[in-house]
């Protein structure tokens, strides 16, 4: 893949093209940029960073300005296809939302153009880096860490947190080795974090009772086991009275009797006040003379005299009513009666069950045999918990410490592992390492530069070294060479796009002579291998490395040049906070 051209829909950002080999983007900087400035300058840095976003990583916080919120951008680029000839196509993505990618003119995403950002970093990790869909370690982001570098503090890390298994993984796979056996690492790591987390809350109290002391808990537990067995064994010949059992058994017996009579016994007292309340709300019609005497009055008040049929049918009325209402409390008394019967031979059954049981329970409560009896229950059950508990905890240290040998395991089966496929691959792996030497050289004349690839740990160790003290400008000399022998070593390998990206702060700590020798190099390989190496860099900085008289600027600076001058001169082409 080849970066032809970075723009925006933004009518005022610089647009910048991009040519084969090495590409210098140059920045023009005044004396009032060396004063400090809280806005945007440039650009320079600003354009790796939006590489970065556009090939699926996350929004720079320097871009996530409200100024930037309609702000799409999108970059052109060619690709290799399975039929051997070049795809122009293009790939924009808006600042806000973040989540879609729009790509035009790429067979690869069969007619799709609006793909969700993780489908973009999917389809990039398959036809760019070509990485195994059963792999998840390296990803396509760790990959782009290492080709568009935002992070210089160390040589091997994309990202200050980046995890030294995930390191190896990614470098290891840049350099043909297997990721499916550099991935393992990850189950080695994992592991080794379970253990210290446990730990951990073990030493500092945050599980309660549990140690890692298997001896400790062992001793503990022999104690409360042989404590125990005493008990079980007094227990099993403790001698309890017969008479004093069949008593117990009676006062048992005794106790629910008497409830259930007491059950019984509210039945019926609700019953009795049923029967009350209705004997109570029964009325005497016939013998009611208020009531007689009232119809009477009506009927003179009316003017009318009652008839003597009349009187007799109400006479006969009444005397029908009291006839059955007498009937009906007679009926309702003898049943009342008959309950208050029941209610007293309940009383009495109770009573004398009652006084029964108290004979019996002052029997029991005089026998010492109980107390003794139930006390020897009692710490059996106590023991039995406490060996129980001890038991758990004795089960769960074992677990703690089979993690240090599961560790242990895994860590030797993984370095084995690793170790093999070091040596299998050891033919590939004497092209970096040597190249990585001779560039060194060419940097350095006093110097020595190794690549120092093996097996550490469980995982895969790559150290970049340049003899000598550890001063940032040879740190910043060491990633400049890993990366470049990265890159070789995975287009060789099919595993990397043709792109390498290097902002200007990699330089800063550099002699110039070696910055020379570094854009020499950059400029030779990048037209020998056919990949694209482009570096940000500021016109005054530029200027002394060509002082030296090795390195000639102008031949690979792209035509747009970016400033500090004024508010439109840099990458945006305005300034905002």
């Amino acid at each position: 893949m080849f970066l032809r051209r970075l723009s925006s829909n933004d009518e005022r950002f610089k647009t910048l093209s991009f040519h084969d080999g090495l590409n210098l983007i140059v920045a023009e900087r005044t004396e009032s940029s060396r004063q400090g400035d809280s806005r945007n300058g440039t650009g320079k840095s600003s354009f790796v960073r939006l590489l970065r976003y556009v090939f699926g990583g996350s929004l720079a916080s320097e871009l996530s300005s409200p100024f930037l919120a309609d702000h799409s951008f999108q970059l052109s680029l060619s690709v290799v296809n399975a039929e051997g000839k070049e795809e122009f196509f293009s790939a924009s993505r808006r600042v806000s939302p973040t989540t879609r990618v729009v790509v035009e003119g790429w067979s690869a995403t069969d007619g799709r153009t609006d793909l969700h950002v993780d489908e973009w970093r999917v389809l990039l990790g398959q036809e760019l880096f070509h990485l195994p869909t059963e792999v998840s370690r390296p990803t396509p982001g760790q990959l782009w860490s290492q080709l568009v570098r935002t992070y210089f503090g160390r040589p091997t890390k994309g990202h200050g947190s980046e995890a030294d298994w995930e390191t190896g993984v990614k470098l290891g796979y840049f350099l043909g080795l297997s990721p499916e056996v550099l991935e393992r690492a990850g189950d080695v790591d994992r592991l080794s974090k379970q253990r210290k987390a446990i730990r951990a809350a073990v030493r500092e109290g945050a599980i309660r009772h549990l140690s890692a002391d298997e001896a400790d808990l062992r001793s503990q537990l022999a104690t409360a086991r042989r404590r125990r067995d005493r008990v079980q064994v007094s227990l099993r010949d403790f001698k309890v009275d017969q008479q004093y059992a069949e008593h117990q058994v009676e006062a048992d017996d005794l106790s629910a009797r008497i409830k259930r009579h007491n059950e019984e016994a509210l039945s019926i007292e609700r019953r009795v006040r049923e029967l009350t309340s209705a004997l109570a709300s029964e009325v005497d019609a016939a013998a009611d003379e208020e009531l007689r005497t009232r119809v009477v009055r009506v009927y003179g008040e009316l003017g009318l005299e009652l008839p003597g049929t009349v009187l007799q049918r109400f006479e006969d009325v009444a005397d029908f009513h009291e006839s059955v209402v007498r009937n009906r409390r007679v009926f309702l008394q003898s049943e009342l009666d008959a309950l208050r019967q029941q209610l007293d031979v309940i009383a009495e059954r109770r009573a004398r069950l009652d006084n029964r049981r108290a004979e019996v329970l002052r029997l029991l409560s005089n026998s010492v045999a109980l107390d003794t009896f139930l006390e020897a229950q009692r710490s059996l059950s106590e023991l039995d918990a406490t060996a129980a508990d001890l038991e758990r905890r004795l089960e769960s240290a074992i677990e703690i410490n089979e993690i240090d040998t599961r560790l242990k395991v895994a860590t030797a089966e993984n370095e084995a592992a690793v170790r093999a496929e070091v040596a299998e691959r050891s033919t590939f792996l004497d092209r970096p390492i040597s190249l990585f030497n001779e560039l060194g050289r060419e940097v350095y004349t006093d110097r020595e530069a190794d690549l120092l690839i093996h097996a550490s740990r469980g995982l895969l160790q790559v150290q970049p070294r340049v003899s000598g003290d550890a001063s940032e400008g040879i740190r910043s000399v060491e990633t400049y060479l890993l990366d470049m022998v990265c890159l070789i070593a995975a287009l060789e390998a099919g595993r990397a796009p043709r792109l390498l990206v290097h902002d200007s702060h990699l330089f800063d700590a550099m002699d110039h002579r070696q910055v020379a020798s570094c854009l020499n190099i950059g400029a030779r390989l990048a037209e020998e291998h056919g990949f694209q190496y482009i570096v940000t860099m500021n016109s005054d900085f530029l200027a002394s490395v060509e002082s030296q008289g090795a390195f000639k600027g102008s031949d690979y600076a792209i035509e747009t040049k970016l400033t500090d001058s004024g508010e439109d001169g840099g990458l945006f082409g305005f300034r905002f906070e």
